[in-house]
This record gives structure tokens, sequence and C-alpha cells, in this order.
């Protein structure tokens, strides 16, 4: 695969990326109908739990200091009023690398995102079946003359585990979509239509927030499933026993056709009937609030697609699955997780790798702090025929530590070590560190 091949599969916009750009808090889902309910809350990308993330903790916060209390007043005050709760963030990505491809143009990544999101409670506010307007607009690209980081792995480093969420395109609309909630007797469940991330509704992990958590892709957006971008789809979640068991089953539909360089929203795509297909099976052991363990079955299925590039970026149809589980001692948070993939290309940034399994731990509130420090393996096997040259199996090591500096900033330094980059064979090891910001109010 030569490097414009390579770029535009990480996005060819990301060479030409003006200062200055990016974000919305990136995904959103649902608002939990229970707040209390872990069942619903284990998520970090769903709309409730990024709104409630940015509500300023009673404690836990390195510096007591921040957004006065009277903005969140104020924002409770409007949903009273009106039913929406609506929330603003600017994130920041930096990183550096040991070394490069022969010839990289960058040795440094720096890409910032920035945008609002908001959920508008139109139906049965306060009641059982509660229908909600989920909404958010983003912007994201370079700052200065660095890689965006959506490169700064595939097309500097020849590294396999790129960047997904810190990448670049015009401010935009990314999720507009109506929520409905469904009570009857004894189960409770929810679906929802419209432009939409279907990474928000499927494979949950509490450590798969880009923003705070892990950096590169096989831990966050894990593109070794080929979603596509935002665009048109239908997904639900059903809880068939709400009250005693944590069992839940999920699916999503979604267009692989849809490009966000559209500025809007575009679902002319949908005719030509490309799509993504994900059906998922998961429990949670309920102990309280942030104190469960979890797991959980994937099927996927893509498309080819007929548009983003059909005939100069992998394309091919397929599918497979993702087992992923959680679990609790106190404080310590042990996780882990294998994907099979036979589909190429994807709808984002390429789904080149058949096979990815990470393996980790993770300490929550160090020093008593409210964030957590992590740590996990990866294995990745490239699909060797999407590659003009040889390729090789790539292995890592990603460290962070999520670090919640005041009531709405994180700070989240942290290191990738990279084991035999795929596409870079005159180098053994790669260390990429980085440090993230998040600013929310």
């Amino acid at each position: 695969m030569d490097s414009r091949r390579i770029e535009g599969i990480l996005g060819a916009k990301a060479r030409q990326a003006v200062p200055g750009v990016l974000f919305v808090s990136l995904l959103l889902f649902t608002m939990p109908h229970n707040a209390d309910a872990q069942t619903r809350d284990n998520n970090p990308l769903e709309a409730g739990r990024v709104l409630d993330d940015i509500v300023p903790p009673k404690s836990g916060a390195l510096i007591p200091y921040g957004v006065p209390q009277s903005w969140f007043d104020f924002k409770d005050d409007v949903y009273e009023r009106t039913g929406l709760r609506f929330g603003v963030s600017y994130q920041i990505l930096g990183q550096s690398a040991s070394a490069t491809l022969p010839g990289a143009a960058y040795d440094t990544a720096l890409g910032d995102w920035w945008g609002f999101m908001g959920k508008w409670t139109l139906l049965n506010r306060g009641g059982d079946n509660e229908g909600h307007l989920v909404f958010s607009m983003f912007e994201r690209g370079a700052v200065g003359d660095n890689a965006v980081p959506a490169t700064f792995g595939l097309a500097d480093l020849g590294s396999l585990a790129g960047n997904v969420g810190f990448t670049t395109w015009d401010f935009t609309v990314e999720n507009l979509y109506w929520e409905q909630w469904v009570n009857s007797g004894q189960s409770e469940g929810m679906f929802r239509v419209g432009n939409q991330v279907v990474t928000t509704l499927l494979n949950p992990s509490r450590f798969k927030d880009e923003r705070v958590s892990f950096t590169t892709g096989p831990w966050a957006f894990h593109p070794t499933i080929p979603y596509p971008t935002f665009g048109f789809g239908a997904g639900f979640k059903w809880w068939p026993n709400k009250e005693d068991s944590g069992l839940y089953f999920a699916g999503s539909v979604n267009d692989m056709n849809s490009n966000p360089a559209t500025r809007g929203l575009d679902w002319s795509t949908v005719n030509g009937g490309e799509l993504f297909y994900g059906a998922e099976i998961g429990y949670d052991w309920q102990r309280s609030k942030d104190d469960y363990d979890h797991v959980h079955l994937l099927l996927f299925y893509a498309d080819e697609r007929s548009s983003r590039s059909p005939d100069t970026l992998p394309n091919k149809a397929g599918g497979g699955f993702r087992i992923y589980g959680e679990k609790q001692w106190g404080q310590w948070v042990g996780f882990g997780g294998y994907t099979y993939n036979t589909a190429q290309g994807g709808g984002v940034t390429g789904t080149l790798a058949k096979q990815n399994a990470t393996l980790g731990v993770s300490y929550l509130e160090p020093f008593g702090i409210d964030g957590e420090a992590s740590a996990s393996l990866l294995y990745m096997d490239p699909i060797d025929e999407i590659f003009e040259g040889p390729v090789r199996d790539q292995y890592g090591l990603e460290a962070y530590w999520r670090i919640r500096l005041s009531n709405n900033i994180w700070v989240t330094p942290g290191v990738h070590f990279i084991f035999n980059p795929a596409l870079n064979p005159k180098e053994d090891f790669v260390a990429v560190p980085s440090l993230k910001m998040r600013v929310a109010f």
C-alpha cells in the first residue's frame, strides 16, 4: 500500500487541516432512564453519561476550583423549565514518536475537537415512556504544523493502531435522532432512529472514551469492527428484567456510505442498501453504582461501499464477532477482549486488521483523585491482502492516568509502546507519549 492510499484510509484532508479545529463531546447515545441503575450507565459515550460527567463532583477533583456552581444551577433550571440538557466541550491531544517511517512528514501530532451536545426530553418527561431528541455538532482537525492524530499511526509510524476520534472534518451534525423509551411490566427498552454514531450503542466499555481514556483505536473506537461514520441508522436496547437481571440485548443497522464531509444531514446514500449490521447480548452484575462486572458478545457484518472512495481504499464485505468482559475487585478492574473480522475498509478510517486482542488492568481513583490509571496489552493481526508490501503482526502496550484536575477539566498523560509496527519493518520498537486535556461545561 503506497503513502497516498495510506493517507486516504485515515483521512486525506488531515494533511490540509487548519489550526484550531475540533469537536463536540464525541458520541451520544441514551440518557439512563434510571440514573441509579448501573445497567443504564456502563457506556461512557451515552448521552446521559457524557452530560452527567460535566456536573461537578462532590469530591475527587485535584483542584477545588473551576466553573462556578451557579452555571450548573442555571442548566438545571433550564432542564426543569424546558426539558433540555446541554453541554459544550473542548478536547486536545498532543503526541510525539521516538521513530517514524522513512520520509514521514511528521514526528509529532497535535489535534483538537470542539462542539456541543444536547438531549431534549419532549415526551413524558419524568414518566415511564420518555422521548428525547438527541443532537450534537462538532469540528475536528490539526493544530499548527503537526500531523492530525488520526494519521499519527498508519501514515507516519507504520502502526495499525491509529487514533480515530481526533481526525479532520468541518463543523457538522453528528447526532440528530429520536430516542424513545418503552416500559412494559418487568421489561424496559429503548429504540432510536436518525443520524447517529453506532459506537455509542454497541460494544460498551468503561475505558473506551478516547477524550479521557485510552487514545488509540483498538481500545477506543475499535476500527477492527467495520463501523460506518456517523449517518442514518436505527438501533435498540432492551432489558427483559429491569429489576433483578442485568441481561440486555442490543442491535443497530447503519448506512455504510455516510460522509462527514457533507457538513450536515445527507441520507441520500441510504438508497444503495449498503449497511452495517450489529447484534449484541450482554450482562451486567450490579453491586452498586460504579461497581459492577460486565460481559458482552457482539456479532457484526458490513456491506461493501459504493461511495466514500470504494475503488481507491480497501472495500470488501465481511463480518465477525467481538467478545469483551470486565471484572471489578474494589478499586481494581481487569478487562479483556478479542475481535475476529473478515471485512476490509470499513466506513471511517479503514478496517485493516483480521484479529485484535487486548488484556489490561485499571486502578480506580488513585490517591483519592477522580479517574483511573490503566494499562493494557495489544495484539493486532493485519489483513495481508490489503497491503502491497510485507506486513507483520503488531504488539503494543498502552498506559494512561485520567485525572480530574478541577470540576470541569480532565488531563490524561499516557504512553503507547509499539512493538513490530506492521508497516515499518525497519523499526522494532516505537514509543509514543501523549497528553490530553478535556474542558467541559
